[in-house]
């Protein structure tokens, strides 16, 4: 299980009650703003490690001002990072000028709504304390998880891993076919010959098989069978695999009529007709063809373990070094209203994420 701080931290904040926030939170929004966009980067696809977009900038307009508002400041790297914490398929957008603008209007409208909230007390609602005590908790998470330094894999662990998953890399040959089951021979035989006048026709076979076939499960199908080994695997009978393997091109069908012991109705004896429609080859990859992709898949195996246990030592520690204390009777007098109300539309709200606040779903008009 994933260790989190986030919704520890909301969990004890909801169920506390609507203490009076701690002196400095009231000022806490630009402290948590400059936080987030410290923090805000892209990953590289490497194993979640992060990189900041500032790295872009020289280091002399980093800290240039591109706008303010009051007391507060957007710098340029600021603003480098709103712009690439976009998601990847927008970012093309802020190459335009009238874009690069509208998010920074964007900036300035929050930054004044902002002040304006402040100025009229609602910085100190429980709720915005919250707010900002979930996404502080987010922060230490993921800055105690981003000082994880990558680990190494070796070649006798990458080649531990082949061997041990060795069947992920040597597949048998298979064949893809589609069939129609008979309870008689003169009706298999029948069948045959109308469905070999049509053999080009793959929509008239699949159309027989729907209507004709007495085998439930391919006959729901249109009589596909999937793809199955020479064997026949759990799913299809040997004489059947063993007849389909003998077809020699795809939309062929087979010019005779396979009998089967236990393929028919009551699993009494069954007669298919069968019509090939694909083949894979046996594949056998081998160590050095997958070593980049095991390398890869042990460390991001490595590196979210070592992340996990840092979070895990991380709680450990503020358990051990923080008094806490928890009402059990005050506890079990919490009731929950399971019942929508009438002001929330009749509709649920979908549960919280991360601890944080759920979002209400649009009420469904009567």
């Amino acid at each position: 299980m994933r260790a989190s701080l986030a919704p520890l931290l909301g969990l004890v904040f909801v169920t506390a009650g609507c203490p009076k926030p701690p002196a400095g939170v009231a000022n806490t929004r630009r402290d948590a703003a400059a936080r987030a966009d410290a923090s805000v980067a892209a990953a590289d696809g490497g194993a979640g490690r992060r990189v900041d977009p500032c790295a872009i900038l020289e280091p002399s307009q980093r800290d240039l001002v591109v706008a303010r508002v009051g007391e507060q400041s957007l710098t340029l790297c600021d603003f480098t990072r709103r712009v690439n914490s976009q998601n990847p398929y927008l970012r093309a957008r802020f190459n335009a000028p009238e874009q690069r603008r509208a998010l920074l209007q964007s900036w300035v409208d929050a930054e004044l709504l902002a002040a304006e909230a402040e100025h009229r007390g609602l910085d100190r609602e429980p709720e915005v304390r919250r707010a900002v005590i979930i996404q502080l908790a987010r922060r230490l998470e993921q800055s105690t998880r981003d000082a994880v330094p990558t680990p190494t894999v070796t070649d006798a662990e990458v080649r531990a891993y082949y061997d041990a998953h060795r069947a992920e890399y040597d597949t048998d040959a298979e064949v893809r076919a589609s069939q129609i089951v008979l309870g008689t021979r003169a009706d298999a035989e029948r069948v045959l010959a109308d469905v070999r006048a049509h053999e080009a026709d793959d929509a008239y076979f699949r159309a027989q098989a729907r209507a004709r076939s007495l085998d439930v499960p391919s006959q729901s199908r249109d009589g596909d069978m999937a793809f199955f080994p020479r064997s026949g695997g759990a799913s299809v009978m040997p004489e059947v695999a063993e007849a389909a393997f003998s077809i020699e091109r795809n939309g062929q069908i087979l010019n005779r009529v396979v009998e089967s012991a236990h393929g028919g109705v009551n699993h009494g004896p069954g007669f298919h007709v069968i019509r090939l429609t694909a083949r894979r080859d046996a594949l056998h990859r081998t160590v050095d063809d997958e070593q980049q992709r095991i390398r890869r898949r042990l460390v991001n195996e490595k590196l979210n373990a070592a992340q996990e246990a840092a979070v895990t030592a991380l709680l450990a520690r503020l358990r051990g070094s923080t008094a806490v204390s928890i009402d059990e009777a005050a506890l079990g007098r919490v009731r929950v209203d399971a019942q929508p109300r009438a002001a929330e539309g009749g509709v649920v709200a979908p549960p919280a994420l991360m601890g944080g606040p759920g979002v209400p779903m649009p009420a469904v008009p009567r």
